[in-house]
């Protein structure tokens, strides 16, 4: 059975691997559809701009509860241990969640309407840029299933 540590800890890791993916996914994107030359996709890098701007804060977010629920000190950056402490760390990041989960449909639905550039502009040899961002974005979006399915009680 998991404690509440070990479920802390990989809600962390795993939450920050996800963000560091969609990061990498929209950073590329922006980067292959610039290197495109190409003004007919100008509304598409405005809003890719937003989303990418829009999980910087995310991203700031997810390191601020850190320094302050995650980590005993950010001195040391070891993580909590007490349960009092861990189970705060875990209440405060579902409601960070709920807040991001709405940032991130949006996003989601943002790209959806988006102008989508020919796959030969996104297509990278592991598969479609695009489609990869888009999957790394909805995979955000339910990081609740990750938490239910790795529950202490799941």
């Amino acid at each position: 059975m998991q404690t509440g540590g070990d479920l802390l800890w990989r809600v962390n890791n795993e939450y920050r691997k996800r963000l560091a993916q969609a990061q990498t996914y929209l950073d590329l994107l922006e980067q292959m559809m610039l290197a495109d030359h190409s003004n007919q996709y100008l509304h598409t890098l405005n809003a890719l701009h937003y989303i990418r701007e829009q999980i910087e804060e995310i991203v700031n977010e997810h390191r601020h509860w850190r320094q302050q629920y995650y980590y005993e000190s950010p001195e040391t950056k070891r993580m909590v241990q007490q349960d009092r402490a861990v189970m705060q760390a875990l209440s405060r990041f579902n409601r960070m969640r709920a807040h991001q989960e709405a940032v991130l449909r949006d996003m989601l639905m943002i790209l959806g309407e988006a102008s989508r550039p020919h796959p030969d502009i996104t297509r990278v040899p592991s598969g479609d840029l695009w489609e990869m961002a888009e999957f790394a974005l909805y995979d955000l979006i339910e990081f609740d299933n990750f938490l239910t399915e790795n529950s202490p009680t799941g």
